[in-house]
């Protein structure tokens, strides 16, 4: 339920009249402060305009407009206004910083290139009437990574876990021949020629062996198509074996997120909930159905900690403990700390919430202290020394760990 039926202005009146009760009872009984008024202005909007208010005021209405009313929240601890996701969010966290432009073009006719993103509590389209209905469900989406471009998150990932496994295993295939335009540069022909083959394919290795994937994946033999060289088979396989090694490597220095490292290719992604940041602009993208999306950036990097124009973290949103496991892990392993002040979201699966009604739980600094206790292995004190193989390996059994019950996480 978003609107009230007493009225799509009920949360306006409310504000102009101080009163906080009526809208503590409004959203205990599910309703949101999400209606515009005629001048385009949220309930937020509207307690930002009024100057006739003291602070103390001020902060009532706006914690009983944004007040968390989930159990697990800390007391007083207000939702989040602007929301960023991404599959790079321990870089994030490593850098302090959210940076435009760092990871590689999106792409796209009406792609805005270089900024710096933000879901907010703004309206998603020119003639809404309400602010945007999926205020956390689009970062989450972004934040996965998707796509079928080659620089894409989940195609590198795909691309590391076929690299890894097949430079594990022995080179005996049936599948054809390589094929490079010319002899000039051969190992750069081989690797560009390798890394499409690898990323244009519908097989995985959760549903077919690695010899299957192997076999109809990489060839033994290198085809020069201008016919200026002739390769031996010991000789294109050398090439091939060269060429999987640096793609593997790559990913593993830093063309893929290190927590989809960790992970063994697959994804992690965070959201990060911010406070309100203000003075943000409007990027426009029509679609083919002609319904406009409005999104919300700012050219400058964006400190964690906030800026002039506000935005402090307030929380980072993970799906899972096991997640957390694996984020926990990195930050371990590169020596980096948490925000103390951001508290942990996990958010429940959607399966979770419609089956069991599951809602997000909250840890604050002390309870992912205890989870990290919890977590800590006697036998792998030194995280810092432990190869990729064997963080890999830890990070394994710490999802386990977790998803097995046995940990607790109050």
């Amino acid at each position: 339920m978003r609107i009230p039926p007493s009225g799509a202005l009920a949360f306006h009146q409310a504000v102009a009249q101080s009163d906080t009760e009526t809208i503590q009872q409004l959203r205990q009984q599910g309703y949101r402060p999400v209606a515009l008024d005629a001048q385009g202005d949220s309930p937020l909007d509207a307690l930002e305009k009024r100057h006739d208010i003291d602070a103390a005021t001020r902060v009532k209405l706006h914690q009983s407009l944004l007040a968390s009313l989930n159990t697990t929240a800390p007391p007083g601890y207000t939702k989040p206004e602007a929301f960023h996701g991404s599959p790079w969010g321990f870089e994030i966290l490593r850098s302090g910083i959210l940076k435009g432009g760092v990871n590689d073009r999106k792409g796209g006719s009406q792609s805005l290139e270089g900024q710096v993103f933000f879901s907010d509590r703004t309206k998603q389209s020119p003639n809404d009437t309400e602010t945007r209905p999926n205020l956390r469900s689009k970062p989450r989406v972004y934040a996965k990574g998707m796509g079928a471009k080659i620089t894409t998150v989940e195609t590198r990932s795909q691309i590391y876990q076929l690299a890894k496994a097949i430079n594990r295993t022995s080179l005996s295939s049936d599948a054809a021949a390589l094929m490079v335009k010319t002899g000039d540069d051969l190992p750069e022909a081989v690797y560009q020629s390798l890394m499409l083959r690898l990323s244009a394919n519908n097989l995985s290795l959760t549903k077919e062996t690695l010899e299957s994937v192997a076999a109809q994946l990489i060839p033994t033999d290198i085809k020069v198509i201008d016919n200026s060289l002739t390769l031996s088979t010991p000789q294109s396989t050398e090439l091939i074996r060269t060429a999987l090694q640096r793609i593997e490597q790559e990913m593993v220095n830093g063309k893929m997120p290190y927590l989809n490292l960790l992970n063994n290719g697959a994804t992690v992604p965070l959201v990060f909930g911010f406070s309100k940041i203000n003075n943000l602009k409007t990027h426009q993208i029509s679609p083919l159905t002609k319904h406009i999306n409005r999104f919300s950036y700012q050219s400058e990097d964006h400190p964690l900690t906030g800026s002039a124009n506000g935005g402090k973290l307030k929380e980072i949103e993970v799906r899972s403990l096991a997640d957390l496991a694996t984020l926990t892990l990195a930050c371990q392993a590169q020596g980096i700390t948490l925000p103390t002040d951001a508290l942990i979201r996990i958010n429940p699966t959607p399966r979770e919430k419609k089956e069991h009604g599951s809602k997000a739980h909250y840890l604050d600094a002390s309870a992912i202290e205890r989870f990290r206790h919890a977590l800590r292995d006697p036998e792998r004190e030194d995280i810092t020394s432990l190869s990729i193989d064997e963080l890999q390996a830890l990070n394994q059994r710490w999802r386990e760990k977790v998803e097995s019950g046995s940990l607790p996480i109050a």
